[in-house]
């Protein structure tokens, strides 16, 4: 148990130093840069790593804790935010161990070391120095814990009987965690250093007698290092929504009186305006006559080939004719539009349009007919509907 609290003791030193490290993703107002950022195409952010180190195992209360031996790796992984990345990967695994007197082992071969362990595993990586710190491309050193799943196989022996002890050696499903140190030597390449543990069932050892239920589990930490290759692009654009800048004219002071001038003329004549419109709300109306001068005329309007007049027409009528004196002499002209009809309809039209009005004038009103002259015409006002009529002058 010390050596897993060492172990864990030293990955909090490593990501300590890692944010004590140079941070200038700030804005101009100290607040760190973080997204939202653009997502990435398919065949950006990818990386291959390759690297080599030693590993060990415990488990209680029957094995002791030892060196172990070799461990290489290799890894593919994408990163799919500038915190968010996953990888899959092997490790090879050639280890060894001592078991307390007493117990037995059945996976070693005779003398504590196994042939090989291999290790299928598929992590999910989270880039705690982006995720916190901001997104930065020059950083030298992130931080990036990840937990790990796979498979954990032993090459030989499969099967054994000791002491009359049948048992199996079989692969067993695994899981664990560990921190992933990237260091960054250009766009292109960087190294690690990586820190894991590994958690399966004690049952893989096959050490026999077998162990308490107490004690189902064994570990497998290890340490490596190595390179990281990154293909494809290898930065990240960060979203941001840019609002078109104001425009900013020229201003001078002359400029400036130049609105003030324009601006008191304005004001001068609102106040005009004003000052008109109240006078205007104060004037009386005043009733004006119109007095005419002259010969009088009237003109008489008949519908579309009439020759009666209506109402209102014969009401014209009277009214004009109430201010004749006996005597008067007048001429009666009848019309009609040439736009319809032809000219024998249109001429006996006008003729009986005239002769209406002489008869009301000369029944109602006592004129006299030699004094009144008959006649008429086509289009009077023009070839149109006022051109229907009788004019009295």
């Amino acid at each position: 148990m010390k050596k897993v609290i060492s172990i864990v003791a030293i990955a909090l030193m490593a990501i300590s130093s890692a944010f004590a490290q140079e941070n200038n993703n700030r804005d101009e107002n100290g607040n760190i840069v973080r997204g939202p950022y653009l997502t990435n195409e398919f065949g950006d952010n990818w990386f291959i790593s390759l690297g080599a180190g030693a590993n060990s195992l415990f488990s209680t209360p029957d094995v002791k804790f030892g060196f172990g031996g070799l461990a290489i790796e290799a890894n593919v992984g994408k990163w799919f935010t500038p915190s968010v990345g996953a990888r899959i990967g092997y490790r090879g695994i050639k280890n060894s161990f001592d078991v307390k007197p007493g117990y037995v082992t059945m996976v070693d071969d005779g003398t504590g070391n196994w042939d090989a362990m291999h290790y299928a595993h598929a992590d999910l990586l989270w880039n705690i120095s982006n995720a916190l710190s901001g997104y930065k491309e020059t950083r030298f050193w992130d931080v990036v814990p990840y937990v790990t799943a796979g498979w954990l196989g032993f090459k030989s022996p499969y099967y054994k009987v000791v002491n009359g002890d049948d048992r199996e050696v079989e692969d067993e499903w695994t899981v664990g965690a560990g921190i992933h140190n990237k260091f960054r030597l250009s766009d292109k390449v960087g190294l690690y250093i990586d820190l894991s543990a590994l958690s399966t069932r004690h049952e893989v050892l096959a050490i026999s007698p077998r162990a308490s239920v107490n004690h189902i589990f064994a570990f497998v930490p290890a340490a490596t290092a190595g390179i990281t290759f990154n293909l494809g692009r290898t930065n990240w654009d960060r979203y941001s929504s840019v609002a078109p800048k104001p425009v900013t004219l020229p201003f001078t002071e002359a400029d400036y009186k130049a609105l003030q001038s324009k601006l008191a003329d304005l004001e001068a004549k609102n106040n005009a305006l004003a000052e008109d419109l109240e006078a205007a709300k104060n004037v009386k109306p005043e009733t004006v006559v119109v007095k005419t001068e002259g010969k009088k005329q009237i003109v008489l309007f008949f519908e579309i080939a009439k020759n009666n007049l209506r109402e209102n027409e014969i009401g014209h009528l009277r009214a004009f004719a109430s201010k004749l004196s006996p005597d008067a002499k007048l001429t009666v002209i009848g019309s009609a539009d040439s736009g319809t009809g032809n000219e024998t309809i249109n001429t006996r039209l006008a003729t009986a349009r005239a002769q209406v009005v002489v008869d009301i004038l000369v029944k109602e009103f006592g004129l006299s007919r030699e004094n009144i002259t008959v006649d008429h015409t086509f289009d009077i006002f023009g070839n149109n509907q006022y051109s229907r009529a009788t004019l009295i002058e």
